[in-house]
């Protein structure tokens, strides 16, 4: 019967069931730290010495450890509710203290070494500062997709609280949650705790009674548990040990359908040893217990010094962190979304209550230009704006406990569709009066962002456009919420392309970029174009710029700063029939990379002519590139136009130069020179300069 259950359990996931990814996460770090490992072996070798006989023989209840959750969101389903936490609260406990109620379905070789661990879990009641809390802290940041170490974003002291992030998504396709043992964690105070998707936090809401015992899981990594199979996350490999005398050799399993598996011990000809499917520590997700001798392991870790785990348990760390005292009655936290930051004139964004820590009573909601101006609606509210530009929204959220507002200003901006660009104007963002229409989004408010440009060696004047992608913080701010995941955008003033025709309208711009990636593959920002012809309520992509379409100053570890008028790139973007309207709006979202640099933008227009042939009209220099692109060499066809020397240079993506020479030129006759196919030894895009009496021109040469 126990076997049937889980197969019907272990079929009745509506998603591929993700794992742990501790061991990853471990490797990684000492492919970047190596000289880590010799100490963090050492510390392990420590805890392994340590007698568990001489400690106080431990008693449920008589460990409490507090718990604060980050929960990261971009107020998604991530944003999980606090009855779900709770719920996850509950089955910690029921974990560790036995009480959870599969343990009727253990197997008889193992219900009497089946462990009530002792430890119960309890969220704080007083943050770092002392201030009243639920023991949950939420956070709006991008950093909840693809998350990693980066995303473990405003760590509590982890002497005085265990600290858990809840995230939209991993980084690490397939995995669900990661921690680090206590000797790898006692050189990472900042990133110590667990990091989980949310969909593996708790059996209600987001969460699924199958998966409920996941955070357990990595509860156990974090006081120095293995999987069963040993130190590795790849069951079902090779039999292996955990280091725990009372959990038999296994290879692991991912599902339940063996519960008496006895395949490591009979190997060798060996007396048959029922393999421990039901623990916590596996993948079998049948997961029910955990054995006496992990217990004392657990009690061993959490007994020591080592990642500061005995602090936890100190009386200091309860009076701190408040759970012994009753439930906290907090006042809420006001806060609140909207589903468009942008609308013209006579639009109506919706505004949503996301107001949190306590059961919101009433609301009052200010609206300062919008109509209505005001509102009491507790849930929502759609409001009609008729004035240009920037717009700020209060709300209040009240509750028995309390009342508190939230302002954001400049978070709603309206647009006037009247007031349009025409086409052939340049903007070469010199105006500084013209910025006000030109609304920049910086979501997620922090140094990442599309801003102004004055130094010069632009193309037009002195200032241009630029996106700050080079993060240039001091440790330890930049341990977390580096650029990689940041989405910033910028809106352009109406446009009237209603009198040009399909084939013969484009949108153009000028790009500077660089990056301090030092290989292509690394290279992971992108700029995208879109349009929209009804106001922002639809955008319509109409380019990815990214690689080397839009990187093309190379590879630096400083920041990238325009240096010459020279190192631009003209864009020409052929717009669709859509986009041929009255008005149309263009967007620049610029999505930043694991080592994004700074990037550029100048001279934007939309014309009937493409920027590439305006470029070329400037005339420093006029030269051919035979064939191009090429799957081999290519001939450079220049005409020297009188000039003693011509000097030709080739570059790669990195701006290093991998060819040159200086021809002298005997007649007027146009000059030829080949470039053979040895010189280039990767598929990929290449720069060809071509310099006539100090005046130069700049292709790009691409070879399939």
């Amino acid at each position: 019967m126990t076997i049937l259950s889980c197969i019907g359990f272990s079929t009745g996931f509506a998603q591929e069931v993700k794992r742990c990814g501790s061991t990853e996460a471990e490797q990684a770090l000492f492919e970047k730290h190596p000289e880590l490992r010799p100490q963090i072996n050492s510390l392990n070798d420590y805890l392994n010495s340590l007698d568990h006989s001489k400690l106080e023989k431990n008693r449920a209840g008589d460990y409490i450890i507090p718990l604060v959750f980050h929960v990261i969101h971009n107020y998604g389903p991530e944003n999980i509710s606090d009855a779900q936490i709770y719920d996850a609260v509950k089955v910690l406990n029921e974990d560790y203290q036995k009480r959870n109620a599969d343990t009727a379905a253990i197997i008889p070789q193992f219900k009497a070494i089946a462990a009530n661990v002792g430890y119960e879990f309890r969220l704080a009641t007083k943050d770092p500062e002392g201030n009243c809390t639920n023991g949950i802290d939420r956070i709006v940041s991008y950093k909840t997709y693809k998350a990693d170490d980066e995303s473990k974003l405003n760590p509590w002291p982890r002497n005085n609280y265990f600290n858990i992030w809840t995230i939209n998504s991993m980084a690490s396709a397939g995995t669900a949650g990661y921690a680090y043992k206590p000797a790898t964690a006692n050189f990472l105070f900042y990133y110590d705790g667990i990091i989980i998707i949310h969909e593996y936090v708790g059996s209600i809401g987001t969460g699924n009674p199958g998966l409920r015992h996941a955070l357990g899981h990595e509860v156990g990594h974090c006081l120095n548990l293995d999987h069963p199979w040993g130190a590795t996350n790849q069951p079902g490999v090779s039999c292996g040990d955990d280091a725990v005398g009372d959990t038999p050799k296994t290879m692991g399993h991912d599902d339940c359908l063996a519960l008496y598996d006895t395949y490591c011990s009979t190997l060798t000809g060996g007396t048959p040893i029922v393999e421990n499917v039901q623990n916590f520590m596996e993948y079998s997700y049948c997961s029910n217990m955990f054995t006496e001798g992990q217990a004392a392991r657990m009690d061993v870790s959490l007994n020591a010094t080592v990642a500061q785990r005995n602090s936890l348990i100190s009386t200091q760390a309860a009076n701190f962190s408040g759970i012994l005292l009753p439930k906290a009655d907090c006042a809420p936290i006001a806060d609140f979304s909207v589903n468009r930051n942008f609308v013209c004139v006579g639009g109506s964004p919706t505004f949503k209550n996301q107001s949190y820590r306590d059961t919101v009573s009433s609301v009052q909601w200010d609206f300062p230009t919008g109509n209505p101006s005001t509102s009491t609606n507790t849930s929502q509210q759609a409001v009609v704006y008729n004035t240009p530009g920037w717009q700020t929204v209060t709300l209040t959220a009240n509750s028995n406990a309390g009342s508190n507002t939230s302002i954001k200003n400049n978070f709603i901006y309206v647009s006037d569709p009247n007031d349009l660009n025409q086409v052939g104007t340049v903007n070469s963002f010199e105006d500084i009066n013209d910025y006000a229409r030109w609304p920049i989004f910086n979501y997620y408010n922090n140094d990442f962002k599309w801003q102004y440009y004055d130094q010069g060696y632009v193309q037009s004047g002195w200032r241009c456009l630029m996106f700050k992608g080079f993060d240039d913080r001091p440790f330890p701010a930049n341990l977390t919420l580096t650029p990689r995941g940041d989405k910033d955008e910028i809106i352009s003033p109406a446009y009237n392309t209603s009198g040009l025709t399909a084939g013969n309208a484009y949108l153009n711009f000028f790009v500077a970029a660089a990056t301090q990636a030092s290989i292509i593959t690394q290279m992971d920002d992108s700029l995208i174009v879109y349009y929209s012809s009804n106001c922002g309520t639809g955008w319509t992509k109409l380019k990815t710029l990214a690689t080397n379409s839009l990187i093309n100053n190379g590879s630096s570890t400083s920041a990238f700063y325009p240096n010459a008028n020279t190192i631009w790139s003209p864009v020409s973007i052929a717009l669709p029939s859509g986009a041929l309207a009255n008005p149309v709006y263009f967007k620049m979202t610029y999505l930043s990379g694991g080592r994004s640099n700074n990037a550029f933008i100048d001279n934007f227009e939309v014309n009937s002519t493409p920027a590439a042939v305006k470029d070329l009209s400037k005339g420093t220099v006029s030269f051919n590139l035979v064939p191009n692109p090429s799957t081999e060499g290519t001939t450079v066809i220049v005409d020297p136009k009188n000039a003693e020397q011509v000097s030709i240079a080739v570059t790669d993506l990195l701006g290093r130069t991998i060819y040159s020479e200086t021809l002298r030129v005997t007649n007027s006759l146009s000059v030829s020179h080949v470039l053979p196919a040895e010189l280039f030894q990767t598929k990929g895009m290449y720069y060809v300069t071509v310099n006539i009496n100090h005046a130069k021109s700049t292709q790009k040469l691409l070879i399939q």
